[in-house]
């Protein structure tokens, strides 16, 4: 799937998910708390990115967020996104990109409802799920690996 790079910067790139993308980014806050809690956290990520479904959105040389999508049966898929130290240098690009990757995607693969979870806390997440046409659907008590609320988001087409 080709994206363009009508959203990145001179100093940003898109590129295939490959595994060595996760140990070269430097992760930070809860994706820190989650290598101590999901038992081989890498190998989780490694096994949820399916190949020409997952993306590494690069900067200035280094992995700042990995991203894909997930089908789950015809019509529905879910989003996963794992970001790093330097995303926040990359926002515009990530937003841009969101709205035009999510939409391909949709009509592509036919995907009539692509969802996300959100953890409650994290207002940066659901601004940026919002930010994306992600609308918040539902509350998923005790969801998370660490045992915290979080929001089912849904783009319904």
């Amino acid at each position: 799937m080709n994206f363009g790079r009508s959203f990145l910067g001179p100093t940003q790139n898109l590129v295939p998910f490959r595994p060595e993308h996760l140990l070269r980014m430097e992760l930070k806050g809860d994706e820190l708390r989650y290598l101590e809690i999901i038992p081989e956290y890498h190998r989780y990520i490694i096994d949820m990115a399916i190949p020409d479904l997952s993306w590494t959105l690069v900067g200035k040389g280094k992995p700042v967020c990995l991203f894909g999508v997930r089908p789950m049966w015809p019509g529905v898929a879910e989003v996963w996104m794992l970001p790093g130290i330097g995303i926040e240098e990359n926002a515009i690009a990530l937003v841009k990109g969101g709205r035009h990757i999510f939409a391909q995607i949709e009509q592509e693969y036919g995907v009539r409802r692509l969802q996300i979870a959100v953890r409650k806390s994290n207002y940066t997440a659901y601004k940026f799920a919002r930010s994306v046409y992600f609308e918040q659907e539902s509350l998923m008590r005790q969801f998370g690996p660490e045992g915290d609320d979080y929001y089912m988001m849904t783009r319904i087409r």
